[in-house]
Protein backbone atom coordinates (compact mmCIF):
# COMPACT_ATOMS: atom_id res chain seq x y z
CA UNK A 1 0.00 0.00 0.00
CA UNK A 2 1.39 3.22 -0.98
CA UNK A 3 2.52 5.71 -4.04
CA UNK A 4 4.87 4.61 -6.16
CA UNK A 5 7.92 6.63 -5.69
CA UNK A 6 7.21 7.28 -1.90
CA UNK A 7 8.29 4.56 0.22
CA UNK A 8 5.54 6.15 3.16
CA UNK A 9 2.55 6.86 1.52
CA UNK A 10 0.32 8.32 3.09
CA UNK A 11 2.47 9.17 6.07
CA UNK A 12 2.01 7.54 9.32
CA UNK A 13 0.28 10.37 11.15
CA UNK A 14 -2.55 10.41 8.31
CA UNK A 15 -3.01 6.72 9.00
CA UNK A 16 -3.70 7.18 12.56
CA UNK A 17 -6.23 9.29 12.64
CA UNK A 18 -9.18 6.90 12.00
CA UNK A 19 -8.03 5.17 15.70
CA UNK A 20 -8.54 8.69 17.28
CA UNK A 21 -11.43 8.89 19.32
CA UNK A 22 -14.26 11.43 17.67
CA UNK A 23 -13.52 14.33 19.84
CA UNK A 24 -9.74 14.60 18.22
CA UNK A 25 -10.81 14.00 15.05
CA UNK A 26 -13.11 17.21 15.57
CA UNK A 27 -10.39 19.03 16.91
CA UNK A 28 -8.19 18.49 13.92
CA UNK A 29 -10.83 18.59 11.34
CA UNK A 30 -12.31 22.50 12.52
CA UNK A 31 -8.99 24.40 12.54
CA UNK A 32 -8.46 22.54 9.22
CA UNK A 33 -11.41 23.75 7.63
CA UNK A 34 -11.50 27.20 9.60
CA UNK A 35 -8.21 27.72 7.72
CA UNK A 36 -9.53 26.42 4.27
CA UNK A 37 -12.34 28.84 4.63
CA UNK A 38 -9.85 31.72 5.69
CA UNK A 39 -7.61 31.20 2.68
CA UNK A 40 -10.22 31.08 0.54
CA UNK A 41 -11.54 34.39 1.70
CA UNK A 42 -8.34 35.91 1.38
CA UNK A 43 -7.74 34.44 -2.28
CA UNK A 44 -11.47 36.32 -3.29
CA UNK A 45 -10.67 39.65 -1.84
CA UNK A 46 -7.02 39.52 -3.45
CA UNK A 47 -8.50 38.58 -6.74
CA UNK A 48 -11.93 41.48 -6.54
CA UNK A 49 -11.87 44.94 -7.61
CA UNK A 50 -13.42 45.44 -3.64
CA UNK A 51 -16.41 48.05 -3.08
CA UNK A 52 -16.64 51.28 -4.82
CA UNK A 53 -18.50 53.87 -3.70
CA UNK A 54 -21.01 54.99 -5.83
CA UNK A 55 -20.47 58.44 -7.75
CA UNK A 56 -23.51 59.77 -7.99
CA UNK A 57 -26.58 59.64 -5.17
CA UNK A 58 -30.01 59.62 -6.75
CA UNK A 59 -31.54 61.27 -4.05
CA UNK A 60 -35.66 61.32 -5.73
CA UNK A 61 -37.81 64.07 -7.40
CA UNK A 62 -37.73 67.30 -6.40
CA UNK A 63 -41.89 67.22 -5.82
CA UNK A 64 -41.22 64.70 -2.86
CA UNK A 65 -39.21 67.93 -1.12
CA UNK A 66 -40.66 70.34 1.03
CA UNK A 67 -39.00 74.00 2.03
CA UNK A 68 -37.55 73.60 5.67
CA UNK A 69 -37.62 70.21 5.29
CA UNK A 70 -34.32 68.49 5.82
CA UNK A 71 -33.76 64.85 4.84
CA UNK A 72 -30.82 62.72 5.45
CA UNK A 73 -28.93 59.77 3.93
CA UNK A 74 -27.32 58.04 6.15
CA UNK A 75 -25.20 55.60 3.77
CA UNK A 76 -23.56 58.61 2.13
CA UNK A 77 -23.20 60.92 5.21
CA UNK A 78 -25.56 63.42 3.29
CA UNK A 79 -28.09 66.28 4.63
CA UNK A 80 -30.65 67.12 1.43
CA UNK A 81 -32.28 70.35 2.05
CA UNK A 82 -34.43 72.32 -0.06
CA UNK A 83 -34.11 75.92 1.42
CA UNK A 84 -36.55 77.83 -0.85
CA UNK A 85 -38.44 77.13 -4.11
CA UNK A 86 -36.51 75.74 -6.40
CA UNK A 87 -32.85 75.69 -4.28
CA UNK A 88 -31.45 72.33 -3.24
CA UNK A 89 -28.25 72.18 -0.87
CA UNK A 90 -26.18 68.36 -0.09
CA UNK A 91 -25.26 69.42 3.07
CA UNK A 92 -22.06 67.05 4.22
CA UNK A 93 -23.28 65.22 7.71
CA UNK A 94 -20.12 66.25 9.59
CA UNK A 95 -19.42 69.33 11.99
CA UNK A 96 -16.83 71.61 11.51
CA UNK A 97 -15.01 71.38 14.27
CA UNK A 98 -15.73 68.30 15.81
CA UNK A 99 -16.52 65.81 12.82
CA UNK A 100 -19.61 64.39 14.70
CA UNK A 101 -23.21 64.02 12.81
CA UNK A 102 -25.48 66.23 12.93
CA UNK A 103 -29.14 66.25 13.83
CA UNK A 104 -32.10 68.50 12.58
CA UNK A 105 -34.15 69.69 14.88
CA UNK A 106 -36.92 71.10 14.40
CA UNK A 107 -38.16 72.02 17.66
CA UNK A 108 -34.82 73.25 18.82
CA UNK A 109 -34.88 76.98 19.87
CA UNK A 110 -31.55 79.14 19.70
CA UNK A 111 -31.16 83.08 19.41
CA UNK A 112 -35.21 82.67 19.41
CA UNK A 113 -35.89 80.83 16.35
CA UNK A 114 -36.75 76.98 15.61
CA UNK A 115 -35.43 74.65 13.02
CA UNK A 116 -31.71 73.72 13.29
CA UNK A 117 -29.06 71.72 12.56
CA UNK A 118 -27.03 70.55 16.16
CA UNK A 119 -23.68 69.09 16.12
CA UNK A 120 -24.50 65.64 18.78
CA UNK A 121 -20.60 66.31 20.41
CA UNK A 122 -20.30 70.19 20.77
CA UNK A 123 -23.85 71.49 20.00
CA UNK A 124 -23.28 73.62 17.73
CA UNK A 125 -25.81 75.28 15.54
CA UNK A 126 -26.08 75.74 12.13
CA UNK A 127 -28.97 76.64 9.93
CA UNK A 128 -30.75 74.99 7.08
CA UNK A 129 -28.48 76.70 4.36
CA UNK A 130 -25.58 75.47 7.19
CA UNK A 131 -24.23 78.46 8.18
CA UNK A 132 -22.84 77.91 11.98
CA UNK A 133 -24.20 80.32 14.81
CA UNK A 134 -22.03 78.83 17.73
CA UNK A 135 -19.20 80.81 18.64
CA UNK A 136 -16.79 77.60 18.37
CA UNK A 137 -17.41 78.04 14.39
CA UNK A 138 -19.42 81.28 14.12
CA UNK A 139 -19.29 82.66 9.95
CA UNK A 140 -18.14 78.93 8.85
CA UNK A 141 -20.58 76.92 6.81
CA UNK A 142 -21.26 72.82 6.04
CA UNK A 143 -19.39 71.41 3.38
CA UNK A 144 -21.48 70.41 0.70
CA UNK A 145 -21.67 68.49 -2.31
CA UNK A 146 -23.34 69.67 -6.06
CA UNK A 147 -26.91 69.01 -6.76
CA UNK A 148 -28.45 68.95 -9.84
CA UNK A 149 -31.85 68.68 -11.12
CA UNK A 150 -32.61 66.31 -14.33
CA UNK A 151 -36.07 65.92 -15.65
CA UNK A 152 -37.27 66.73 -11.62
CA UNK A 153 -34.85 64.17 -10.14
CA UNK A 154 -31.82 64.92 -7.87
CA UNK A 155 -28.53 63.89 -8.49
CA UNK A 156 -26.20 64.60 -5.67
CA UNK A 157 -22.53 64.42 -6.88
CA UNK A 158 -20.45 62.49 -4.30
CA UNK A 159 -17.38 62.88 -6.21
CA UNK A 160 -16.09 66.03 -5.03
CA UNK A 161 -17.02 67.24 -1.50
CA UNK A 162 -16.73 71.36 -1.78
CA UNK A 163 -15.61 73.04 1.44
CA UNK A 164 -18.85 75.42 2.31
CA UNK A 165 -18.50 79.21 1.64
CA UNK A 166 -17.83 81.55 4.11
CA UNK A 167 -20.69 83.60 5.59
CA UNK A 168 -21.40 86.81 7.31
CA UNK A 169 -21.69 86.25 11.06
CA UNK A 170 -23.99 88.99 10.99
CA UNK A 171 -26.79 87.53 8.62
CA UNK A 172 -30.29 86.62 9.92
CA UNK A 173 -30.49 82.52 9.48
CA UNK A 174 -32.49 80.78 7.31
CA UNK A 175 -34.90 78.59 8.89
CA UNK A 176 -37.65 76.79 8.02
CA UNK A 177 -41.25 78.14 7.65
CA UNK A 178 -43.95 77.86 10.50
CA UNK A 179 -46.13 75.08 10.35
Amino acid sequence: MGVPGFAYWPPAVIQRIPDLPWPWRIGLGVPVLLGAVLAFGVLISLVSDGYERPNTLEAGRSDDYEVGAPKLFEEDDIWLVRPSGAEFLALYDRGLESGCPLQWRREFEFMDRTGWFVDTCTGSAYDLVGLCFSEACRGRSLDRFAVQSAGGELIVDLRALVRGPAGDSDTEPVIPPPQ
